[in-house]
């Protein structure tokens, strides 16, 4: 592009309309950039119009050009936080093309821009900031700044600070957490013997953070160490100690003894914890040979389709236990009675299809045709069709005595699923009920129960 060309794009930027600007950054090349083109461009990250703003932003991230970042960096001290945050989201993307023009810039002591920058770094994560990030640490005495300087030396893995970070730690308490992570982070083996004599001098909030962080630099006898904080802690320690502990069975091949006080822990877990603390829970169990934990995992079933895979993978190893408490946790309506009856079904089919024989008394099965009985009439036409289904699997004599209340769900493919039932079922009651769904309001259904009712009529007369 020609001298007299960039002049005339240069003139636009500056006093072009905003559709103008948008329209020239967007085509624009990045092989185009001169030193004024340079300069100018990241002045528009300030402009007016969103749009422009935006456009601005895309160019300069899109061409990782570290000549750009210095023109940038000046707007992370605007008074304007949404130009400040602007400056910092393009920084942050502009990556390692970033660092210098940031470690260079003239900061003037200002604790707010300094801490921006500093955490901006840490997330970049390039080495070559871990000295610049050290000297704001010896020199600032603001809290804030030495937070950032903290949680940054942590995420750039700097292990020369691990020293200075030990030094800072009974400098204050507001600095306890934010150390005990970065040190997790750097992961040396001084600052793993560190932390683990801290813990119990320390407070719930310090020690949940050791906790955390034991899982991503422990060893062995870190292990070992969690396994005899096992009979001590209790509440929101419980699920850092557990998570840790999984990390290291996991690293170190090792195994965690399943006695009462670890079902406790594990069942505070599933009970207590996130999403991902729960299939972590999970993970830990062998086996669901114990009713607490069998309660627990039907009453999360449907969270997540990850976590239901897991817990029936556990279910089926012990399917006794599903059908000896579930009809329990059915009467009690809970809130995923859907999932759990869809359970139900799935566990009917999978005693079939391997043939497993199970020691379940029909005082059992009653319970549990009882309890499903009572949800021919619920609300919900799901729960309804799965239901009836239970009930013609388990036992269908006891179904059929229900089958009045069946024809006369509302619902056309709960009516047509009965009709799909009947016809695997052996029983003179079958052709009364069939003769009924001939007569349905609707034709699919009428069709259906015909076919079926002269099938079985057809064979009657046969016999």
């Amino acid at each position: 592009m020609s001298n007299e060309s960039k002049n005339r794009i240069l003139e636009k930027l500056l006093n072009a309309t905003s559709e103008e600007k948008y329209e020239i950054i967007t085509n624009l090349n990045y092989t185009e950039l001169d030193d004024e083109l340079i300069k100018t461009i990241p002045n528009l990250l300030s402009d007016n119009d969103k749009g422009v703003r935006n456009a601005a932003s895309m160019f300069i991230i899109n061409s990782q050009d570290s000549k750009l970042s210095k023109y940038v960096v000046p707007f992370i001290a605007s008074n304007d936080i949404s130009v400040r945050n602007l400056a910092g989201e393009v920084l942050l993307k502009l990556g390692s093309n970033a660092v210098d023009a940031m470690i260079e810039f003239d900061h003037q002591n200002d604790d707010d821009t300094l801490k921006f920058i500093v955490d901006i770094l840490g997330l970049i994560g390039d080495q070559r900031a871990s000295l610049f990030v050290m000297g704001i640490l010896s020199a600032s005495e603001n809290d804030n700044v030495i937070l950032a300087c903290i949680e940054a030396l942590g995420n750039l893995r700097y292990e020369n600070s691990v020293e200075v970070l030990m030094l800072f730690y009974d400098r204050n308490e507001l600095y306890k957490p934010t150390i005990v992570e970065a040190l997790g982070k750097i992961g040396s083996t001084e600052a793993l013997g560190f932390l683990t004599s801290k813990f119990s001098q320390e407070d719930e909030l310090t020690q949940y953070s050791i906790l955390e962080s034991l899982g991503f630099l422990g060893n062995i006898e870190t292990f070992f160490f969690l396994l005899e904080q096992v009979n001590n802690v209790s509440g929101p320690l419980v699920i850092p100690l557990i998570t840790s502990l999984a990390k290291l069975k996991d690293r170190f091949s090792l195994d965690i003894p399943f006695d009462n006080k670890m079902k406790s822990l594990l069942v505070y877990t599933i009970n207590e914890g996130t999403l991902e603390n729960k299939k972590v829970a999970f993970d830990l169990i062998e086996s669901f040979d114990d009713k607490d934990i069998l309660v627990a995992s039907l009453s999360l079933y449907g969270e997540d389709p990850e976590l239901d895979e897991l817990i029936k993978s556990k279910l089926f190893r012990n399917i006794e236990y599903v059908y000896k408490e579930i009809a329990k946790v059915i009467s009690n309506n809970p809130k995923n009675l859907r999932y759990l009856l869809n359970l139900l079904i799935q566990s009917i089919t999978y005693i079939v299809e391997y043939q497993i024989s199970l020691n379940i008394t029909m005082v059992e099965i009653r319970s549990i045709t009882q309890a499903v009985s009572g949800l021919l009439e619920n609300p919900d036409e799901e729960i309804r069709k799965s239901s009836m289904e239970i009930l013609f699997y388990l036992d269908s004599e006891t179904a059929l005595l229900f089958t009045d209340t069946m024809l006369a769900d509302e619902n056309v493919w709960n009516r047509l699923r009965l009709v799909e039932l009947l016809e695997n079922v052996q029983n003179d009651k079958v052709i009364e009920v069939l003769e009924k769904l001939t007569k349905d309001e609707d034709e699919m259904v009428r069709d259906r129960a015909q076919f079926i009712y002269n099938l079985k009529i057809n064979n009657v007369s046969a016999n």
